[in-house]
């Protein structure tokens, strides 16, 4: 059967972009047919390696669109671009990019796959693929937050729609325990398959510069005005230490005039986005997780893959299933800023714990390895297809095989 990963944004950075590609390359050199469907594109270069052997599908090229047009279709398409969406959830985090064009173009590429499988990666996707696809399509729903995050009105939307999925993916114990009690009852089956990190060569960090780093959308769930105000603690005490933050959004203007405020303009530095994180955690000591709360924490898995500990908030759900306290990173009661300092400034204080917690993460992270997590994925695809044309009812419980 063929697979379908539908995303907002392929050729873009983030999270799920990332764990995506990780898990549809790997299909691909498994020999699976894979279709990554992007809703739009607004680079012109993917931010990310793309296996050739996956076919793309974008559904709205924004880095071609004329929206000076004159024709009658041009004329058409940017009056329907001009018209906000009807169809996608009003609580979506990224409803401004979407309008009434996209809803038409989405709709009916979904009405269009006949058969196969289709992975959807956001709440929004979700609920949209629950409604109009067609029925002989089988429909995995990724869930990436934590059901009480949302608001009540998409709550109330995904109690609604989510049993016409055929599964619901989770990330973390927690999350699939809530969901599990969340659906009881209904026909959704549920499974947790976390993120995976990509099988590279073994890479190391010496653990010997003096900087911390932490990346991720410039955005209020990140928590980096939190970080920045706990680092103003650090410098207090180690001023030869520095923080680099790289990512893009919305709070860049806000992060910056608070590091002036603080007077931090000479330890604390906004570096933009980068495509190879990896080379950047190399020239790292220490990674800083700063949540306010997170589905997963792919850069947590990431940094642990180069050997570089990790000083997180216990935030919801996915820190506390990824770092083992005192072993391979350090867990901080969420939104503490005076205790996420001193955590930090132990690991400063203390290189060779620190360099301990960092051989001891690479051995840990190894769970997460596109190997390991892409047999999960194998495996959810034989029992999908090892299932009658009709899906008959299945006892709801945890995958107690899932990580």
């Amino acid at each position: 059967m063929k697979k379908y990963f539908l995303v907002m944004n392929v050729f873009g950075m983030g999270g799920t972009v990332r764990t995506v590609l990780n898990t549809a390359n790997y299909l691909v050199d498994q020999g699976e047919p894979v279709e990554i469907i992007s809703l739009f594109k607004r680079q012109k270069k993917e931010f990310f390696y793309i296996d050739p052997r996956i076919k793309i599908t974008v559904l709205h090229d924004m880095t071609t669109w004329d929206k000076k047009g004159k024709s009658f279709k041009a004329r058409v398409g940017n009056y329907l671009l001009n018209k906000e969406s009807k169809m996608i959830h009003p609580d979506e985090e990224a409803r401004h990019f979407f309008s009434l064009l996209s809803d038409i173009k989405l709709y009916t590429f979904i009405k269009s796959i006949k058969e196969g499988i289709l992975i959807t990666t956001r709440p929004s996707f979700n609920l949209f693929a629950a409604k109009h696809a067609p029925k002989g399509v089988i429909l995995v729903g990724q869930e990436h937050l934590n059901f009480s995050v949302y608001s009540s009105r998409m709550q109330r939307s995904i109690l609604k729609y989510y049993p016409r999925l055929n599964y619901l993916l989770t990330l973390t114990d927690e999350d699939t325990h809530d969901y599990v009690k969340l659906f009881k009852g209904t026909k959704l089956r549920i499974r947790k398959v976390t993120n995976s990190i990509p099988d590279i060569d073994p890479m190391q960090s010496s653990l010997e510069s003096k900087t911390v780093i932490a990346a991720g959308r410039l955005v209020e769930q990140k928590g980096f005005d939190l970080l920045i105000h706990s680092f103003k603690q650090v410098v207090a005490k180690h001023p030869e230490w520095n923080l680099k933050i790289f990512g893009i959004g919305q709070e860049k203007e806000n992060l910056n005039n608070l590091i002036i405020e603080e007077g931090l303009y000479n330890h604390v530095y906004l570096m933009g986005p980068t495509d190879n994180i990896q080379n950047e955690l190399m020239k790292s000591s220490i990674y800083a997780l700063s949540s306010r709360f997170e589905g997963f924490g792919m850069v947590i898995v990431e940094a642990m893959q180069c050997g570089v500990p990790v000083v997180s908030f216990d935030c919801p759900k996915g820190p506390s299933e990824i770092i083992r306290m005192n072993e391979d990173g350090i867990l901080v009661d969420n939104g503490d800023i005076d205790q996420f300092a001193h955590s930090l400034n132990f690991l400063i204080e203390n290189p060779e714990k620190r360099k301990k917690m960092g051989n001891q993460a690479i051995i840990n992270v190894d769970r997460y390895s596109t190997k390991n997590i892409g047999k999960k994925w194998r495996n959810l695809f034989r029992e999908i297809e090892n299932s009658s044309p009709v899906l008959v009812e299945p006892k709801i419980g945890v995958d107690n095989h899932g990580l």
